[in-house]
């Protein structure tokens, strides 16, 4: 009679076996690990470049519009007679305690009728910085006062930076303005994700 042992592992390859599972089954983890925060990091900074950068196009897609007026073509051909109610209107200042220049007003022809209209609502725009947020503003109010309306969420996003500054240059004896524009902020949840932006914007239609 014969008898047949049956194979097995021995314990020492047990281990070994059990040993490189583990090993899989950390490196999976890891790599899993990995990607959810990448992805992570993805959608954070997607979510920062999301809520300032649409601040910033506001800021100067509104900007390039200062001094505007739908009287132009009377103006033109009777500057003297036709002085323009949106020339002047820009000017930057802040608010009490705030960043210097941290706070831009102006004003232009929103509907296109040639004045300046004074009634709710109203062609007097601005942008400040209050508190880590932009604001816009609202109903003639100047840069120190309250009332503004917010823009940015302080808690998705916290604006380390806002500045303006005003540039009058001369060329050929014609005159021309340029305003300069830094917007800076930083994650809420993660100030190592920050962004900044910064251009120079020529008002074309602003006379002063």
């Amino acid at each position: 009679m014969t008898v047949r042992y049956q194979g097995g592992y021995s314990l020492i390859e047990m281990i070994v076996a059990m040993a490189l599972a583990i090993g899989s089954l950390a490196a999976v983890s890891s790599l899993v690990g990995f990607s959810i925060g990448v992805n992570g990091t993805l959608l954070n900074s997607a979510r920062l470049n999301e809520e300032l950068g649409n601040v910033y196009a506001l800021i100067i897609a509104d900007l390039r519009r200062t001094g505007y007026s739908g009287n132009t073509v009377a103006m033109v051909s009777d500057p003297d007679a036709n002085l323009s109610p949106f020339r002047d209107s820009i000017s930057v200042s802040e608010y009490p305690g705030e960043t210097a220049q941290s706070c831009l007003v102006f004003s232009y022809d929103s509907n296109d009728n040639g004045m300046l209209d004074q009634a709710s609502p109203n062609e007097h725009f601005g942008y400040r910085l209050l508190d880590g947020t932009v604001e816009i503003r609202r109903n003639s109010l100047d840069c120190t006062s309250n009332g503004w309306e917010d823009l940015t969420d302080s808690n998705v996003v916290r604006v380390t930076s806002l500045r303006f500054s005003i540039n009058q240059t001369v060329q050929q004896g014609i005159s021309s303005t340029s305003v300069t524009v830094f917007l800076s902020g930083e994650l809420s949840a993660n100030a190592k994700l920050s962004k900044i932006y910064h251009t120079v914007v020529v008002v074309r239609n602003y006379a002063s």
